[in-house]
């Protein structure tokens, strides 16, 4: 990998508007559920569990989305830097840092069911150490995110193109291509 070039992702700020667009609309329909306590036939979306769940879920996340989102907006930073040290991920929520390459064990794809009609793809970073990455972060409620996605996803770091110039499988290929290349120099 020597010789190899940095390649740096910028965010999509059109990509970021329009999450942050969604979250607004979120926090709306939430704030519009408790307020109004809206009654429907189906007596699955009419108990009150559910709609104090879905309400306030949709309240919170909305809420969670706005500051991230127009957080990322001003953000200057690069989305994603791939160079010979490694991967430097400031996409999400949670702050890695600088993933070196030697800590990485594998490069893979995850997809989750976003939606009845949309699938939600990541690259996934194996590591060799994920504990390292989960102790890294100093939020107790961020850890135990980070421990339950190594625990079901097999790692505690996903990438995703939701706010990136680029998209999933040029992602994917980019960064498996980088791998790939500092394997056979080590």
């Amino acid at each position: 990998m020597v010789g190899e070039s940095k390649i740096e992702i910028p965010l999509s700020k059109t990509k970021l508007a329009k999450l942050l667009f969604f979250s607004i609309l979120f926090l709306l329909a939430g704030l519009w559920m408790i307020i109004t306590d809206p009654q429907t036939s189906n007596p699955i979306f009419n108990n009150p569990i559910i709609k104090v769940i879905g309400s306030y879920g949709s309240t919170l996340m909305g809420a969670l989305g706005i500051y991230y989102f127009t957080k990322k907006l001003f953000d200057k930073g690069q989305g994603l830097v791939i160079d010979e040290e490694g991967i430097y991920d400031n996409t999400s929520a949670f702050k890695f840092g600088l993933i070196p390459w030697s800590d990485i064990s594998q490069i893979y794809e995850r997809s989750i069911q976003a939606s009845i009609a949309s699938k939600q793809h990541f690259v996934t970073i194996g590591l060799v150490d994920p504990e390292k990455y989960i102790l890294k972060e100093k939020n107790v409620l961020k850890q135990k995110l980070l421990a339950a996605n190594a625990k079901s996803y097999g790692s505690p770091i996903h990438i995703s193109t939701n706010g990136l110039k680029t998209n999933h499988n040029d992602l994917f290929k980019l960064i498996s291509e980088h791998f790939e290349n500092y394997k056979k120099s080590n």
